[in-house]
C-alpha cells in the first residue's frame, strides 16, 4: 500500500512538473534536437530530485521514533519550502486558514503585533495603535529573543503565532532588545481582544489655520467609506489643508491603497506590481472622478508604515501633490497572493510580485524616504508611543462637542503641556507657511 502510494505522489508531482516545462516558451535560434535533448535532461533531473523527497518522506515515515502521519510530514515540509523563500511567504493549515479569515473581519484576539523574521531575527513590524502590545511599550523594530523565557531562535513564524496568541485575560512576557539598544528588557503583557479601526479619528488641530487631521491604521474594506466620511466633516468645517498620519500604520488590502490614492490624484500612475507570472504585472492608473479638493497635504510617515502604506506615500511623493514628513518606512514592498489548496480548506500566502512607485522605484527592502526628515529619538519615540496609547481621537471630539466643562478640560490641557508631537507639530508649521505665501503671493 506504502509504495502505491509513493508512486501516486510521485507521478502527481512530475505531472505538474512536465506541464510547466512543456508551457514554456521555445528560443528560436536552437535547433529543435537540442532543445528536445535539454528537455529530456530537466525531466530526468526533476525525477531524480523528487525520487529522493519520496525517499526521506519514506525514511521519516518508517524510521522516527514516533509514529507521524503522512499528512503531518508534508505540512512540515510546505512550512520548511515556503519559509526558505522570504519571511512573507507562509502555508496555512485549515485551522490557521480560519484563524486569518477571522483576523481579517477586524477583530481577533492576541496582543495585536505584527512581527517578521528578518536577517534571522524576530522582529516587530509594527505594534496596532491601542492593543496590548502598543500600551506595554513594544515599539517598531525591538527584536524579540525570548517568549516566556524561551529563545525565538530558529522559532517559525508559525510556532511564533502560536505562542504569542492565548486566551483573554493570560498573560505573556517578551524579551525585547529596542533598536539602537544592547539590553534587553522583559515586557508582560495581557491578551485583550482586539478591535481594528481604519480610522482612528479625525479632527481640526488648528481652527485659525483650518488645518484638518486624520490618522489611518490600516487599509480594510471600509477605510475608504470612513475616510470619505471624516474628510467631508471636515471640508464642512472649512478645512483648507490637510495632515494624514500614517505612522505605526502596517498595511492591509493593495485596492484600498490604490483607492486612498485615486481621492488625491487626478490623474497618472498610482502605482505597479511586476512578478515572473506575467499575470501578476499590473499598472493601476487615478481617475479623475471622486478625487478630493487640492488642497495642500503633508503625510506623516515612520518606520512603522508598511505596505499599502508606502503606496500611498509614494505615488503622493512621485506625483509631488504633498509632502512627506517623518522618517524612512519600513520597505515591504512585495505582493502576497493567497492561493487556496486542500480543497481550499487550506492555503499558500506566497510572495508573486513587487510593488513599484509611478516612477519606478522598488519599494522592497528600501522603504520611502520621506522629504523633511524629523527623526525622534529613543525617549521621544517612546513618550509618542505613551501619548497615542491614551489619546483616543473619536472620545475627545465627542467631548468638544458636548461642550463639556471642568476636570475634562483640565486633562485635555494638561496632556498637551505633557507631551508635544514634533512632527505633528511641524507638520502644521509647513502648511501654515503654505497659507501665509500664498496669502502674499495671491492677496486677491
Amino acid at each position: 500500500m506504502k509504495k502505491r502510494l509513493y508512486c501516486f505522489l510521485l507521478l502527481t508531482i512530475l505531472i505538474s512538473i512536465r506541464a510547466v516545462s512543456f508551457g514554456q516558451d521555445k528560443p528560436l535560434e536552437k535547433p529543435q534536437i537540442e532543445v528536445k535533448e535539454n528537455a529530456k535532461k530537466t525531466k530526468e533531473n526533476a525525477y531524480e530530485e523528487f525520487e529522493e523527497f519520496i525517499k526521506v518522506v519514506k525514511e521519516v515515515q518508517d524510521k522516527y521514533v514516533d509514529e507521524i502521519k503522512l499528512s503531518a510530514i508534508l505540512t512540515n515540509a510546505y512550512r520548511g519550502m515556503l519559509a526558505g523563500l522570504d519571511p512573507y511567504s507562509q502555508y496555512f493549515s485549515p485551522e490557521e486558514f480560519e484563524d486569518l479569515r477571522i483576523e481579517t473581519e477586524g477583530e481577533f484576539e492576541g496582543l495585536g503585533i505584527e512581527v517578521v523574521v528578518k536577517d534571522g531575527l524576530l522582529t516587530v513590524i509594527t505594534p496596532l495603535l491601542d492593543s496590548p502590545a502598543f500600551k506595554a511599550g513594544i515599539l517598531v523594530g525591538d527584536r524579540i529573543i525570548k517568549i516566556d523565557g524561551d529563545s525565538t531562535e530558529n522559532m517559525s513564524i508559525k510556532d511564533v503565532v502560536k505562542r504569542l496568541r492565548g486566551k483573554l485575560g493570560t498573560k505573556i512576557t517578551l524579551t525585547v532588545i529596542h533598536e539602537g539598544d544592547i539590553n534587553p528588557v522583559d515586557i508582560t503583557l495581557e491578551r485583550a481582544k482586539i478591535h481594528i479601526k481604519s480610522i482612528r479619528g479625525s479632527r481640526m488641530v488648528d481652527n485659525d489655520y483650518k488645518i484638518g487631521y486624520l490618522a489611518v491604521t490600516n487599509f480594510q474594506e471600509n477605510t475608504i467609506k470612513d475616510m470619505d466620511d471624516a474628510i467631508q466633516d471636515l471640508l464642512k468645517k472649512g478645512m483648507k489643508s490637510l495632515i494624514l498620519d500614517l505612522r505605526f500604520n502596517p498595511g492591509g488590502l493593495l485596492n484600498v491603497a490604490v483607492d486612498m490614492c485615486d481621492k488625491f490624484l487626478e490623474k497618472g500612475k498610482i502605482v505597479s506590481t511586476r512578478g515572473r507570472d506575467k499575470t501578476q504585472n499590473y499598472v493601476y492608473q487615478a481617475r479623475k472622478k471622486g478625487t478630493y479638493p487640492n488642497l495642500p497635504l503633508v503625510i506623516l510617515i515612520n518606520n512603522g508604515s508598511a505596505s499599502a502604506s508606502e503606496i500611498v506615500a509614494g505615488a503622493i511623493k512621485d506625483h509631488k501633490r504633498g509632502v512627506l514628513l517623518g522618517i524612512k518606512t519600513f520597505g515591504k514592498g512585495s505582493v502576497q497572493s493567497l492561493i487556496p489548496v486542500g480543497d481550499g480548506k487550506a492555503a499558500l500566502k506566497l510572495t508573486t510580485a513587487r510593488y513599484y512607485t509611478p516612477s519606478g522605484i522598488c519599494i522592497h527592502e528600501k522603504g520611502i524616504e520621506p522629504d523633511i526628515k524629523v527623526p525622534l529619538n529613543f525617549a521621544q519615540i517612546k513618550a509618542l508611543h505613551e501619548h497615542l496609547s491614551i489619546t483616543n481621537i473619536d472620545s475627545k471630539i465627542n467631548e468638544a462637542k458636548e461642550k463639556d466643562t471642568g476636570v475634562k478640560g483640565k486633562i485635555e490641557t494638561k496632556e498637551k503641556q505633557q507631551y508635544t508631537d514634533i512632527q505633528l507639530e511641524r507638520a502644521m508649521d509647513i502648511l501654515k507657511g503654505i497659507e501665509i505665501y500664498e496669502k502674499r503671493t495671491n492677496p486677491h
